[in-house]
């Protein structure tokens, strides 16, 4: 299962050993991909979809431009590059090589992340990083050499970052920034005027068999691939995209109502996480309501029947809106076995001590087309296509 990750960054000088300044780094799982076009005046990237579990994309960095498939991933801040064969790995290959990578700067400065699940080592480096077609110079990033005591959920390769299907992941979470840290990629193209607002968007297409995976699109959204208006929310907390769950409501068997949330909970929507991770009490009686065994399987034959699943979202001037779920929703087919039927929620562990309560992951994102508003400090849902 995923888990939210939070450690303390410390960088050490390669030459004399010496501390520098500690960086915060904050990482969830997550996904994307990419080929570029422009919609009208904002540019998108095409995702691909492996399974309803991995969304990832292509990036390029350095001149010429060396091809990078990466993650979107809106829980974190950095653009991260993991470890592969060299063959595989364009950024470990333009090193080995010693090879031209321009404007591409090794910084060689050694850097240590502690997470909850596993230990990183890696290398500050620094070049253009072309998304969506828009060039991001002078952009730092991680350049990760080693990963230790990784944790692997039931997945399997699904959350193992050696055998993950891409090469990183590119953060956007962008808020308070405080002066001295590396930038995350999207607070750059502010910065260099390359968007014309403070907004991205994202639509997830839940059907795995489609050609196009999704989109992320920079400086709007694209009505092409939702119905109707958005509802917006307010961030709570603007280290993170958090926002307030009213409550949380099961109606099942027609006339049976089950309230969870009951008071309000803080929760977040993240583009990189496959499930959607709730309070281990609330998910046990999802699990029991559904018929999900202890597994993660279901029944598939009774997916119609399965319960509807309300999240009431606190808006503006306090109103709720209800935002629903069905069975189709919530249930997917396993990755290994397609014939297998599994439940998208997931309990998180003692060790989550956030007062987040709730993380809406894809397949919210995918019902649900999803605007990042940092002008306004606000999400936006809009009921997502099906195209």
């Amino acid at each position: 299962m995923f888990r939210l990750l939070v450690m303390v960054m410390v960088f050490f000088a390669t030459t004399d050993a010496q501390f520098l300044n500690p960086e915060f780094l904050w990482i969830w799982r997550g996904i994307t991909n990419t080929k570029l076009q422009k919609v009208h005046n904002i540019s998108s990237v095409r995702l691909t979809n492996i399974d309803n579990v991995i969304y990832y994309g292509i990036i390029n960095i350095g001149i010429p431009p060396q091809e990078v498939k990466v993650v979107f991933d809106t829980s974190s801040e950095y653009l991260r590059i993991f470890p592969k064969n060299f063959s595989t790995n364009p950024v470990a290959l333009a090193r080995s090589q010693n090879t031209s990578f321009n404007p591409y700067i090794v910084d060689n400065r050694l850097f240590h992340v502690g997470y909850l699940d596993y230990n990183v080592t890696g290398f500050l480096s620094r070049g253009t990083v072309n998304v969506a077609n828009l060039n991001v110079e002078r952009q730092t990033f991680l350049e990760v050499v080693n990963i230790s005591e990784e944790y692997t959920d039931e997945l399997g390769w699904y959350s193992n970052i050696y055998d993950r299907k891409f090469d990183g992941l590119l953060g956007l979470s962008c808020y308070n920034i405080p002066v001295g840290e590396i930038k995350p990629v999207f607070y750059n193209m502010i910065q260099q005027k390359l968007v014309s607002s403070g907004i991205f968007s994202f639509y997830l297409n839940r059907n795995a068999s489609a050609d196009l995976g999704g989109k992320l699109i920079f400086g709007g959204s694209d009505p092409a691939y939702y119905e109707g208006d958005f509802t917006y929310i307010p961030v709570t907390n603007r280290k993170y995209w958090q926002f307030t769950i009213d409550s949380i409501e099961m109606t099942y068997v027609m006339s049976s109502n089950f309230i969870l949330c009951k008071k309000s909970c803080q929760a977040i929507v993240d583009t990189s996480i496959w499930k959607i991770i709730g309070p281990e009490k609330d998910v046990l009686l999802i699990d029991r309501l559904t018929r999900t065994n202890p597994y993660g399987r279901v029944d598939c034959n009774i997916i119609p029947h399965l319960p509807i699943i309300r999240f009431n979202l606190r808006g503006f001037n306090f109103d709720v809106k209800t935002f629903v779920f069905t069975g189709k929703d919530y249930i997917i087919r396993h990755p290994y076995n397609k014939s297998t039927c599994i439940s998208v929620f997931g309990k998180h562990e003692s060790t989550y001590k956030d007062d987040v309560k709730w993380i809406l992951g894809m397949p919210f994102i995918g019902r649900y087309y999803t605007e990042f508003d940092m002008d306004r400090g606000r999400v936006g849902f809009a009921l997502a296509k099906n195209v």
